[in-house]
């Protein structure tokens, strides 16, 4: 059996090791200083920064020759900083929502082009949709993944179609594009989105956008659970409360539009 350390690639083994030795105290560092603190040849450590710094992820000084820390890796870690207050922020809402359907309630994000969990409050029913945290699922399928696909920009849309393989995973998953667009397109106007066992017989969900400061849609709320309980008469009041539910994180993250406010 193999272990862990025989799939590290070791190339990047060492960038991620030249990257944390910049710290508060060690902003700037120059090919010398690193080559001696992570004791690795300089042309080696030269190579590194220079790929790095050719991504953004280090800054060069010309006065001096010395790298620091690149504007990507700021862009990352707003990122992760992100997912931790929205996971914060929807907590208790989430929970709310939980309550007052009785079924289960996910929040997801975009990560490439599947949607991840990364928050959950299951139905204390013993028939309930289970899905783990960290679980990578597909965009283009449930109303989790649906509802983040329908709100990203048209030219991401564009190439999402002409990259993904649209595989059934039941006989009611979408995988016909025109259909699919069609879809999407009444997602965004009635701004949230149902899928009756697209990806797994007898469950239904309903998504919701969740949206940021600049007005982006950076994450969905769905409400899961069987078909039988998801009724098609349940559908509108669920759909109505995870909106509202939504829109109260997406206030949280500074969503500022000025409908909103008579949304909450």
């Amino acid at each position: 059996m193999k272990k862990q350390s025989d799939y590290f690639i070791d190339s990047i083994k060492r960038a991620m090791q030249l990257l944390n030795a910049f710290s508060l105290n060690k902003k700037e560092l120059g090919v010398t200083e690193l080559s001696k603190k992570l004791k690795l040849p300089k042309s080696t450590v030269l190579r590194i920064l220079v790929t790095l710094a050719s991504e953004s992820f280090l800054v060069k000084n010309p006065e001096n020759q010395k790298y620091s820390l690149g504007i990507e890796l700021f862009k990352l870690g707003s990122i992760v900083q992100q997912n931790f207050n929205m996971r914060e922020y929807a907590l208790p809402i989430m929970k709310d929502l939980a309550d007052k359907t009785g079924e289960s309630v996910y929040l997801n994000i975009i990560s490439g082009r599947k949607r991840v969990c990364i928050e959950k409050i299951e139905s204390s029913n013993d028939i309930r949709r289970v899905i783990k945290l960290g679980e990578s699922l597909p965009l283009y399928t449930g109303g989790s993944g649906k509802v983040l696909l329908a709100n990203l920009p048209e030219e991401d849309i564009k190439k999402f179609f002409e990259e993904e393989k649209l595989i059934p995973f039941t006989p009611n998953t979408i995988t016909d594009p025109e259909k699919l667009l069609q879809n999407l397109a009444e997602i965004r106007k009635q701004g949230y989105a149902i899928a009756v066992g697209e990806r797994v017989l007898g469950a239904t969900t309903i998504g919701a956008p969740i949206c940021d400061n600049l007005n982006r849609v950076v994450a969905s709320l769905t409400v899961s659970g069987p078909t039988e309980r998801l009724t098609e008469q349940k559908i509108p009041k669920y759909a109505s409360l995870l909106k509202e539910a939504a829109m109260k994180i997406s206030v949280l993250l500074g969503y500022q539009l000025m409908k909103s406010k008579n949304l909450l």
